[in-house]
């Protein structure tokens, strides 16, 4: 199921999805001609119904993952597709998901967009592209900076993660927090959490979450502690997506992430 609403100019695309106690929303948004993500195949028919009544020149990915470019290959082939250029061969084949993933998104085929990793510019807009990895390593985000907003992708989604996916990073995230928080706007537009009208401030909560969460794990690692009993100690609850994923989304893989990246220095 879509709903569709608007904020200023710009339209945000909802799809709701529900499986096995876990409860999700992904967005897509049209501004000035210009679509950000195609949304999961789940969706498929729903979304490519909408869009074949709406105008826009231009769809840029946030990222790779399916979530977002579920519909690429299905859209019409002459408007132009851009992507980070790190995320091209990835979009290039076909993906190898888990099964609880194609579950829920659903697959996507393989398809070729472009390269692009400065700006993108429409009619009324110039949208600076900031290369933001750490939820995936093309991870882009857009900032328009005369009105203040951020199209942040999946580099928000929650305040106060307890548990993240294995091929994620937490240093990575704090350091493309600590990047976009460099640049002014007001109003973030999340590809899950939608339109957050105070999105820098929550941003900044996310990230001195995050930076508590490093220093703590690493004065637990460097005091002795194992992996397993500093995830007991900081995460001692479990989400039902950890059972759903079989723990590929796991409090352990903000421990593993945060070592992995002190020791490599």
């Amino acid at each position: 199921m879509l709903t569709v609403s608007e904020f200023e100019s710009v339209k945000a695309i909802k799809g709701t999805f529900k499986l096995a106690g876990v409860r999700m929303n992904v967005y897509l948004y049209l501004i000035d001609g210009l679509l950000i993500d195609s949304g999961p195949s789940r969706l498929q028919k729903e979304i490519v119904d909408y869009l074949s009544n709406e105008i826009y020149h231009q769809l840029i990915f946030t990222h790779h993952h399916e979530d977002h470019t579920g519909n690429a290959a299905v859209l019409p082939g002459n408007v132009p597709m851009y992507i980070h250029p790190s995320g091209i061969p990835l979009c290039k084949r076909k993906p190898h998901l888990p099964f609880y993933r194609r579950l829920f998104w659903g697959s996507r085929k393989p398809f070729t967009p472009e390269g692009i990793d400065q700006q993108i510019k429409t009619r009324d807009h110039t949208f600076e592209l900031l290369h933001t990895p750490g939820h995936a390593s093309d991870h882009l985000t857009l900032l328009e900076k005369d009105q203040g907003w951020l199209f942040s992708g999946d580099l928000y989604v929650m305040s106060h993660p307890k548990s993240i996916f294995a091929f994620e990073s937490i240093p990575d995230v704090i350091a493309s927090l600590e990047k976009v928080l460099t640049c002014e706007f007001k109003t973030v537009f999340c590809s899950h959490a939608g339109i957050l009208p105070n999105g820098r401030k929550r941003l900044k909560e996310k990230l001195d979450y995050l930076q508590s969460i490093q220093g703590q794990v690493l004065a637990k690692f460097n005091d002795g502690k194992p992996i397993a009993t500093i995830q007991k100690e900081m995460f001692p609850t479990r989400h039902p997506l950890n059972y759903f994923s079989l723990f590929e989304n796991s409090s352990r893989h903000i421990v593993t992430s945060i070592i992995k990246k002190e020791g490599s220095r």
